[in-house]
């Protein structure tokens, strides 16, 4: 049997796959009443195997988000201290009848990783990559009555990515039935050669399973159902077809059009038939202009996104896709770099429905970046396979402009890749996060285009520019400091830093996630939601050069929502959980630095936003606090208590986007309204909270069965207080589920799954609903107050109902009675019936009753060391760029507590010759010499200098030699070496080459670029 390919090099093509209609492809979706065993059960692959007493679960499954995150979590800092392992999946398969006699597959979206499927106890195959499409044939191996579809998943070697990654099969799985002549697979190519504004001609290009068995091909287009064109070829030939007046794809119109194409057997008979949507529309770029879509200029306002940023790890429904896309699209986003790896498929689809651009990114490295990643275990047998697919699932998508094959990684595979993207696709160009710029179409640079120097010194060249990573600026929701941050330092001047003046001369915030002492690094840090915490520029910065210069086609923001994973390299490990660099947080709030963005990049709304908000009980009255506006309007007043404190006109330098006062501070209420030419467009208000005294919960349906729930709490007046972080009790009705009860915090690692409670963070938390009866009733409870008693003492119970269907409250008939003293309350304890006072150390429970029955049981904490702290500004000031020893990776060298004078919580000791310590540094920019700067002691009597031996990525750069220093514990000492880094990940080690060795306290890595 002979397979025929015909894929015809013409120009611009976008389509998307749509469920095939009335068709004999037929497609059934096969996530219902899977089973799991999170363990490694080898036999699970025979079709006898009893597996009455594994969980039954629907798809998508995250095992990893489920199982929420510990200290000792495999996937480490990297991971957000989540967990991996080896599970198996089991589905018991009834083929329906009308299926008999045909060709059947499994079509898997996505499994991470390592996944191998058998059928009735026959292996068909495995698959490494864990962000990958793929399909096995099941044809010979289907029985009549139950068939069994066993999975085993191992993530047994950890970490296996540089952030959070899914463990599981987290994308749907789907039964598909053909004809033994039928399209393959991923096999139409729907191109466009030719668009004007008279005519846009469509071709098409098709694999089929026998082209010897078929006589010709049959196309139609249709518009709003309407048929607009149509066409034939005989076997052998490209359908091509013509339609009048074209309306365009595009981010503000994305107009889209299917193609219903059909394959004639030699017996006449139609045998096959996939319905396909696209879009026209044409892409070029320019070195010294830009981009340009359908022939006009269009700047790429773009957010780097992992699949797994946001909410629910990597267990994304359509529906919550939707939600998540649409927040960002509102913003002004117009584009998302999928860093670094394909997406789920519906996410294109999503992207074409809603009008954003898309750069595929395939890879993050070619070798090694995490110590068992896809580049450690897979890459160089599978990359091509897996490229390959990438390309061929995703080409038909308007969405997708530009294919990126790799993440601040080299090798000599890059030309071999960007040639399998253009025989796949010859019409889209290929770039990378600055990966192999000298063989991409478009050159991609990350972190090392914020620089000062770059930006103010590019010449465009023959190729065309684009920002794949930047900027890089972090923020936590609702936390704010007036000092200007950098990540490695204040700033590091090699880093080739824009100067941030601060805000201040002095600090004047001194609330924090914790207390000093008790931070067991200095880069354990909140930062501030000013536009003042960054590695080199603010996105303010970034924001004019983007306007202003026009070789600049596009940035793609360092990201979009905040992600799990990464939390030691900036931020300093356990318990930070998440990087920070969202302008949207793990929970979907939206952070100032949202309306910032939105603030320059909608110009078709009225909006107006106002920071920080007035809550400030460490702050002296008088004290000068800096307040912005973001608004799309051209100037804006600004009132204290009615009183007008001038107006300020929108500029448009980097210090000028944001509209600006310094008010002194008193309690009060600020008003900004925003004009435009002269006119009133919007206002907003922001009002001084007393401690929270109640709750407030909104809910937003977001399909039949799924809702979110957001909680606020809420003064006396109904006013945000920022500083809650009381538990928020939740009891909801059988057959719901909580896939996730998010708040946003870096440093909250309780387990999202199932959760019956969660802290507010900053006032905020939100609980995603999963109640396929869209019936009953949610009962929320919360022990309101000042946790801390810095701003009162008196505590209030709140709960609530709320009818699930129609989202609104319902009249309670609950009695609440409540102790003080830590003890269970029953029927015999008082009933609260108003606000009560508390002293430092206090425990309240309370129990929610129906009659006798215990509906809600509520706890809370007043006065203890858990609490928001509160202390001087200028408290635990970021340190430099170093990290503990303690907390890198160690072989033969323990952690070691006391001495004197050590940083962090302990320092290292090497045990035996051969002990190393090792630790990650990524490098955003280019190759560069940096300084190696580590702290020591040591003291042999006999012996006065040890050596070290350094390497970098299992490279040897050399021997260094440590002098004593006078003690072992007390007598700590710098000592300094240059070290080459590369682009990307390096892995730097630290080897004992005898029995004696120093302690090691700090390491350090001053970075000095070559420029």
């Amino acid at each position: 049997m002979k397979r025929y390919s015909l894929l015809l090099p013409v120009l611009i093509i976008s389509a998307w796959l749509l469920f095939p209609a009335q068709g004999k492809s037929e497609e059934i979706n096969i996530d219902k009443d899977w089973l799991f065993m999170l363990e490694d059960v080898p036999a699970a692959k025979g079709q006898d195997y009893d597996d009455s007493g594994w969980r039954k679960l629907d798809l998508p499954h995250d095992w990893a988000f489920e199982n929420g995150f510990s200290e000792t979590g495999a996937q480490g800092e990297r991971g957000g201290y989540a967990g991996g392992g080896t599970g198996w999946y089991r589905k018991h398969l009834h083929i329906p009848s009308e299926f008999s006699g045909k060709r059947l597959f499994l079509d898997f979206d996505a499994v991470y990783m390592n996944s191998e499927v058998w059928i009735n106890g026959h292996r068909l195959g495995k698959r490494p990559y864990g962000y990958i499409s793929f399909s096995y044939e099941i044809s010979k191996y289907i029985e009549p009555g139950d068939n069994i579809i066993s999975v085993r998943v191992d993530n047994s070697l950890e970490p296996s990515a540089r952030w959070y990654h899914g463990c599981g099969i987290y994308g749907s799985v789907y039964l598909r039935a053909e004809n033994e002549l039928h399209f393959i697979k991923d096999g139409i190519h729907v191109r466009t050669p030719e668009i004007s504004r008279d005519k846009g001609i469509v071709r098409v290009g098709y694999e089929l399973s026998d082209a010897e068995a078929a006589l010709r091909v049959e196309a139609y287009i249709r518009k709003d159902g309407k048929t607009v064109a149509a066409g034939n070829a005989d076997i052998g030939n490209p359908v091509e077809l013509q339609v009048s007046n074209p309306e365009l794809w595009s981010p503000d119109s994305p107009e889209l059009y299917e193609i219903d194409i059909r394959v004639i057997g030699k017996d006449g008979k139609k045998t096959d038939r996939e319905v396909i949507g696209f879009g026209f529309r044409t892409i070029s770029w320019d070195a010294g202009k830009g981009f340009f879509l359908n022939g006009e200029n269009l700047k790429l306002r773009g957010v780097c996104e992992h699949l797994e940023g946001g909410p629910v790890g990597a267990a994304w429904t359509e529906d919550l896709m939707a939600w998540k896309l649409k927040i960002l699209k509102d913003m002004g986003c117009n584009a998302i770099r999928t860093a670094h790896n394909p997406q789920l498929p519906f996410f294109y689809r999503l992207c074409d429905e809603m009008g954003i651009l898309v750069m595929d990114e395939a890879f993050d490295g070619w070798k090694r970046k995490a110590e068992h990643d896809y580049g450690a275990q897979a890459f160089d047998e599978w990359w091509e396979r897996d490229l390959r697919a990438m390309i061929r699932r995703d080409r038909n998508h308007p969405c997708v402009f530009i294919y990126s094959i790799g993440n601040e990684t080299k090798g000599k595979v890059a030309a071999e890749m960007v040639r399998v993207c253009h025989e796949e696709d010859p019409d889209r160009m290929v770039t990378s996060g600055h990966s192999a710029p000298e063989v991409m179409d478009v050159t991609g640079v990350n972190g090392h285009s914020e620089k000062k120097s770059f930006l103010l010194s590019y010449k465009p060249g023959e190729k065309a520019f684009i920002g794949t990573e930047t900027p890089h600026t972090w923020q936590v929701r609702g936390f704010y400091r007036t000092r200007t941050w950098y990540r490695d330092g204040y700033p590091n001047k090699s880093q080739d830093p824009f100067e941030i003046p601060d805000l201040t001369d002095k600090e004047i915030f001194g609330y924090d996630w914790t207390s000093p002492e008790k931070k067991k690094n200095p880069k354990q840090v909140f930062n501030s939601s000013y536009d003042n915490a960054t590695v080199r520029l603010t996105a303010r910065h970034n924001l004019a050069f983007l306007r202003d210069l026009p070789w600049y086609s596009g940035h793609f923001r360092w990201t979009g929502f905040d992600y799990l994973g990464e939390a030691g390299y900036v931020h300093g490990g356990w318990p930070f959980r998440a990087f920070m660099g969202g302008v949207v947080d793990l929970a979907g709030f939206k952070k100032d630095h949202y309306y910032l963005y939105q603030s320059e990049w909608r110009d078709d709304i009225d909006m107006v936003h106002i920071l920080p908000h007035w809550t400030h009980p460490d702050v002296p009255e008088g004290t000068l606090i800096p307040v912005w506006i973001y608004t799309t309007g051209d100037s804006a007043e600004l009132l204290f208590n009615g009183k007008s404190l001038g107006v300020r006109h929108k500029g448009t330098s980097w210090d000028e986007i944001q509209c600006e006062w310094m008010v002194p501070w008193h309690p009060g209420e600020l008003t900004a309204i925003a004009y435009r030419d002269g006119k009133e467009i919007c206002r907003t208000s922001v009002r001084s909270a007393s401690a929270g005294t109640g709750m407030q919960i909104c809910m937003d349906r977001i399909n039949d069965d799924t809702s979110i729930f957001t909680f606020r709490t809420v003064d006396k007046d109904g006013n945000l207080f920022p500083y809650g972080d009381n538990r928020i009790w939740l009891a909801i009705p059988d057959g719901a589920e909580i896939i996730s009860f998010e708040n946003g915090n870096p440093v909250d690692t309780e387990c999202n799954f199932h959760a019956g409670s969660r802290r507010a963070f900053f006032g905020l938390c939100r609980a995603f609903m999963k109640n396929p009866s869209g019936k009953g009733t949610l009962t929320a409870g919360c022990i309101c107050g000042d946790r801390s008693l810095k701003v009162s003492d008196t505590v209030t119970i709140s709960v609530m109902d709320m009818n699930l269907k129609t989202g609104r409250k319902v009249k309670a008939r609950h009695t609440i009675r409540y102790t003080v003293d830590g003890s269970e309350p029953d029927m015999d304890s008082k009933i609260y019936d108003g606000p009560f006072r508390v002293s430092k150390n206090t425990t309240v429970k309370a129990y929610v009753f129906d009659g006798k029955d215990i509906v809600l049981k509520l706890e809370e904490a007043f006065g203890g060391e858990d609490c928001l702290y509160w202390g001087k500004p200028g408290d635990g000031k970021a340190g430099d760029a170093g990290m503990q020893a303690e907390s890198a990776t160690l072989k033969n060298a323990s952690v070691m507590t006391g001495g004197n004078d050590v940083h962090g919580n302990g320092y290292v000791s090497f045990q035996s010759k051969g002990g190393s310590i090792t630790w990650y540094q990524e490098n955003d920019g280019s190759a560069m010499t940096a300084t190696l700067r580590i702290r020591y002691s040591q003291e042999y009597p006999d012996n006065p200098a040890t050596t070290l031996e350094i390497q970098n990525n299992d490279g040897t750069v050399g021997e260094l030699e440590f002098r004593n220093t006078g003690s072992r514990d007390s007598s700590w000492k710098y000592i300094e070496v240059p070290v080459r880094i590369v682009s990307g990940a390096n892995y730097i080690k630290l080897t004992s080459t005898s029995g004696m060795a120093p302690n090691i306290d700090e390491i350090i890595l001053l970075t000095s670029p070559d420029l």
